[in-house]
């Protein structure tokens, strides 16, 4: 029975990270792409980038790790419409939390976060300005997550699929023509859900985390040129049992370079 549970929630992770592949071919990740473009483009955009970006994370949950953005399809249209998939892969360093729970709670609450993870981010503009846009975010994903070893050989690994719903804002601070340098500031204010099986919930959280967790979140950032993003997130679950650690305000900074 447990070998049946356990191919069957890869088959619809597998389902699940091809129809996100298709969706974004059609219609994204957490390193948000700057962009004060006004006029409308004269055709469509798409591009694909290849270990693009190195980064390195410190969470509130005493949490070090490294990231690395492994794939990104981006496409942008003649509207302005940006769609993207990312492909990321996570290794923790040093974990100073010595509970399990939290320290699997933490690969939970991070925003690239999954020894896998896919993420589909899309923005649609809603005013646009020189130095400043307003967009309505879109950002669902899967990771996959490798929790503590559990007993009699059970699998220690779980999928989380996520969505965050929210409001993007992008200013240009600063920008030098000449030597080709800008500073943009970007927010992301957002309402999210998580959803995972019964099992990973009891096996990992002591069913004090409902299969589908809803919370909020806020993402700020800052960006020098293309190369350098230093991002401070901040998220909360609402739904969970008050009297567990997992109800917490879970911040996280990241900083990415482009190589």
């Amino acid at each position: 029975m447990s070998t049946q549970k356990n191919s069957f929630s890869l088959f619809k992770f597998r389902v699940s990270f091809l129809g996100m592949v298709l969706f974004s071919q059609l219609a994204t990740a957490q390193l948000m792409e700057m962009d004060f473009t006004t006029q409308k483009r004269e055709e469509n955009n798409f591009r694909f980038h290849l270990l693009r970006f190195g980064m390195v994370g410190l969470s509130s949950l005493q949490h070090v790790d490294v990231t690395a953005e492994v794939l990104k399809f981006r496409y942008d249209t003649k509207a302005g419409l940006y769609w993207g998939f990312t492909v990321f892969g996570t290794n923790t360093l040093w974990r100073g939390n010595k509970v399990d729970a939290l320290n699997t709670f933490d690969f939970l609450m991070n925003p690239i976060g999954g020894t896998i993870h896919g993420n589909l981010l899309t923005r649609i503009p809603l005013k646009r300005y020189p130095t400043k846009n307003s967009n309505l975010g879109l950002s669902m994903g899967t990771k996959w997550i490798q929790g503590p070893p559990l007993p009699n050989f059970k699998n220690s690994s779980f999928f989380d699929h996520y969505l965050r719903l929210g409001w993007i804002h992008q200013r240009l601070l600063a920008e030098d023509p000449l030597q080709n340098t800008s500073l943009s500031f970007w927010a992301f204010p957002h309402v999210q859900l998580h959803q995972s099986s019964l099992e990973s919930r009891k096996y990992f959280f002591s069913d004090q985390i409902d299969p589908l967790a809803a919370g909020y979140g806020v993402e700020l950032g800052l960006a020098y040129n293309a190369q350098l993003k230093i991002t401070l997130h901040g998220q909360q679950l609402l739904n969970t049992d008050p009297q567990a650690d997992f109800k917490r305000f879970v911040t996280r900074l990241i900083v990415a370079y482009r190589f």
